[in-house]
């Protein structure tokens, strides 16, 4: 029978899993510091090898999902991501980068007018400016999903820094050989997209590094989730220092 001493050993010394970060060295700062608390071991990279191998990747970029989208493309992400989700290995996508998962973003250009923009295609549906539907970015409850594993029962307020969100769900859940994903929904009126679960692929529309305890317990369940493979060496890259989230 293990002592509590024992107990406490057993745990410092379990393998943590790794998580990739998608971003350059001394970014991301404040998400690396909420991964490590929440478990992990974490390094921040842009380099496609890795961003497969870890245990889980994370992607969190500037709070306009335009933005977002040009990081995803300019680093190569998107193929890296659908690599990983037809390969059952998880992904978070944190704040705008949940509106680049749908198939299209539409935009308010200063000279070109309305425009949409496609997105990965992950899911169907289209991202919208908030202020279409007289919103704006802030703080919200959230009301999660039946299915929902990571955010069942969490308390607490959600800071929301995109200015877009996805206010229709038009998957069709009825497919029989799939586990339709748990969608979670904003308390605004009208409600917006919260939280999409779908196999391994996660998306947040709130900033988990703002969002107070319900942020911090909803980073540990998911990293809590991760199964640790091996497959990548914490010691392959290196860890952010500094930088904003989003």
């Amino acid at each position: 029978m293990s002592t509590p001493s024992q107990s406490h050993q057993d745990a410092v010394s379990s393998p943590r899993p790794v998580v990739a970060v998608l971003g350059d060295s001394g970014t991301h700062g404040a998400m690396v510091k909420l991964l490590r608390d929440s478990g992990a071991e974490v390094i921040v990279t842009a380099d496609p090898h890795q961003l497969r191998e870890a245990d889980g990747m994370v992607v969190a970029g500037p709070a306009g999902s335009l933005e977002a989208f040009d990081e995803l493309k300019a680093k190569d992400a998107e193929r890296v991501i659908g690599r990983r989700v037809a390969g059952g290995r998880p992904v978070l996508a944190a704040g705008a980068a949940l509106s680049c998962l749908f198939e299209s973003v539409a935009v308010n250009h200063p000279q070109l007018g309305s425009v949409q923009v496609q997105g990965m295609g992950e899911w169907p549906g289209e991202s919208v400016e908030l202020s279409t539907r007289g919103l704006v970015p802030g703080s919200s409850a959230v009301s999660p999903s039946t299915g929902s594993r990571l955010l069942k029962d969490i308390e607490g307020e959600a800071r929301f820094k995109s200015e877009h969100g996805v206010f229709e769900w038009v998957f069709d859940q009825s497919i029989d050989y799939i586990a339709p994903p748990a969608v979670s929904w904003t308390a605004t009126e009208p409600p917006y997209i919260a939280a999409v679960e779908n196999g391994p692929l996660t998306a947040v529309q709130f900033c988990p590094v703002v969002s107070g305890e319900l942020g911090a317990e909803f980073m540990r369940r998911w990293v809590g989730s991760l199964a640790v493979t091996g497959r990548l060496s914490p010691a392959a890259g290196e860890s952010a220092t500094g930088g904003e989230e989003s």
